[in-house]
């Protein structure tokens, strides 16, 4: 048999005779060769098995007619089985597989191997590029939508390059593994089966296409697809980004109570004090004036009580802080969690039927390693914000917030999580619609997340970068190195709907890692924050005069466009 090609304006697959093996893939609008001699391959994944794919290598049929090939390729066994077609669209070479299985599928895997690409960019953890010098037999996983924030991965090269991408409104999961070799880049998509993970099926459907020119072309391409599957919307038509919000370049964060120290950080009179500094530094109608631990002993104390800290100087200091702070003229947020119950609290009898279990059957929460055995402790479990009862609970509690004390604004921390859930609504659709069921009940309140993705994206007009941190070991990944850098491809992609700031845990100026943080986020044009976690840091110093300039000179009425 020949070889099969396959083409579009853009981009050109030449096959092998047996369609696991490309002689290469073009792209026809530079004449670069994106791929000489790759492969491609197809594991499956059981929930019982993860540790254990199936690997589908045995090539069982090939039909070819104009435009299209379709195969059919097994395990030895030929009891797992992929039926895959491939054909030319608009939108690229379209890829579109049908697979079963023995077992109940929890995720199937296309991996592409063999690119000869510059970099790869991501729009993931707040936007990231990887460079040839990623060492060799290195992997980077991306899961969709937590880490890997919109359904596309790019391959950049010197005039153009490649990308991946899918068309899929379906508040469902992906993978993303990015993987250096000898031989170039080796890219793996991955599909996830909704819970409760019983069907012994899977179907998948995915691009690849070429582009010229900049990288912006083919996120501008998926963006127009994004507006229709998400329907998000600009800012300046966006009724939940109040409009005093929109003169916001500055964030200034002041600590309150941590759990672990007897002694304030901050107490609202002490933070009164920093409001009457900072107006003779910055204007206070730019100023967002943001609390965190604010209440009970800190951050998650109690949640989802946020009763203001007797220690700082309880209900009645709070107010008067407040009431003050707007005389000034600055906007107040405190700090939330969007899914915390503390297992202590009295209602979490009541709502642990509504704790988030995944696929495997785990019921989850956050917890932290306290005792150094690698085994992270419970603090508070994750409700799952489709429950009808935790919608309701939480207005009232937001109601009380706002009704006592007349805030500005509320942090909704955690937004960005996202789990595949084994009972209950959907995870991802559920955190949407009860963000958007706040925005209705509290029209006047600016309602911010903590990181953003699509399935996110129409309910969040301001969010906290996501992210940026693991490029300075903060999440145990590898660490500040040079092949891993901060990309403005997720700032370029969401800007023209939500306007990103620093996220809560940004160094003080103080800080070693403070000027590695403050480089990405001056790269991705994102609103600076001071972020002051105790009374005796400074708050006039040069990098803070710098980060006022900056503040200054963003302009936030367009998409951030820097390279």
């Amino acid at each position: 048999m020949k070889s099969l090609s396959i083409s579009n304006e853009r981009i050109q697959l030449t096959f092998r005779p047996n369609p696991l093996s490309f002689i290469e893939i073009r792209n026809k609008l530079t004449g670069a060769i994106v791929c000489p001699v790759g492969s491609q391959t197809f594991l499956v994944r059981t929930p019982l098995e993860l540790f254990e794919p199936t690997i589908l290598t045995e090539l069982q049929s090939v039909s070819v007619r104009p435009g299209r090939i379709r195969f059919v390729v097994t395990d030895r066994t030929r009891a797992w089985r992929a039926a895959v077609d491939i054909d030319a669209s608009e939108d690229g070479i379209r890829f579109r597989m049908k697979v079963s299985a023995p077992k109940p599928i929890w995720l199937v895997e296309w991996r592409l191997g063999g690119l000869q690409i510059d970099e790869v960019i991501i729009p993931a953890l707040g936007g990231q590029a990887l460079t040839k010098r990623m060492p060799i037999d290195t992997t980077l996983n991306y899961k969709y939508p937590f880490w890997w924030n919109a359904q596309f991965v790019i391959g950049s090269m010197k005039a153009g390059g490649c990308w991946i991408h899918t068309r899929d409104a379906h508040p469902g999961f992906k993978l993303l593994r990015v993987r250096r070799e000898e031989r170039g880049f080796a890219l793996t998509y991955g599909f996830e089966a909704d819970g409760p993970i019983t069907s012994k099926a899977l179907e998948a459907e995915w691009y690849l296409d070429c582009y010229a020119g900049s990288w912006r072309r083919p996120v501008d391409e998926h963006r127009r697809w994004m507006e229709e599957g998400f329907r998000p919307l600009p800012l300046g038509e966006n009724r939940s980004f109040p409009a005093w919000a929109r003169k916001i370049n500055f964030v200034l964060e002041m600590w309150g109570i941590t759990k672990d120290r007897p002694e304030p950080l901050h107490t609202f009179d002490t933070m009164l004090e920093r409001l009457r500094q900072w107006r003779t530094l910055h204007a206070p109608e730019e100023t967002l004036v943001y609390v965190p631990g604010f209440a009970e002993h800190g951050i998650d104390s109690h949640a989802p009580d946020y009763h203001p800290s007797r220690e700082l100087g309880g209900a009645v200091g709070f107010k008067m802080l407040v009431d003050n702070a707007h005389r000034m003229g600055f906007r107040v947020m405190v700090h939330t969690n969007v899914l915390a119950m503390t297992f202590a609290h009295r209602l979490y009898p009541k709502f642990k039927k509504h704790q988030v279990v995944d696929v495997f059957g785990r019921k989850q929460g956050w917890g932290l390693d306290m005792d150094g055995d690698w085994l992270a402790e419970p603090y508070f479990a994750y409700i799952n914000p489709g429950a009808r009862a935790w919608g309701k609970l939480m207005t009232k509690v937001i109601g009380n917030l706002v009704g006592r004390f007349h805030v500005d604004g509320v942090f909704l921390d955690q937004t960005l999580l996202a789990f595949n859930v084994s009972r209950g609504p959907n995870f991802l659709l559920g955190m949407r619609t009860h963000i958007e069921r706040l925005q209705r009940s509290f029209p006047h309140i600016l309602f911010a997340g903590e990181g953003l993705h699509e399935q996110v994206l129409s309910a969040l007009p301001f969010a906290q970068i996501h992210g940026i941190d693991s490029l300075t070991e903060v999440h145990g990944m590898e660490g500040n190195v040079r092949w891993r850098t901060a990309h403005p491809v997720s700032t370029y992609l969401f800007g023209p709907y939500t306007r990103f700031v620093a996220h809560l845990l940004t160094k003080h100026p103080s800080s070693p890692i403070f000027e590695l943080q403050e480089e990405a986020y001056t790269k991705l044009g994102v609103i600076p924050a001071l972020c002051l976690y105790s009374h005796h840091q400074k708050l006039d110093m040069p990098a803070v005069q710098r980060m006022i300039r900056r503040a200054r000179s963003l302009d936030l009425g367009i998409t951030n466009t820097a390279d």
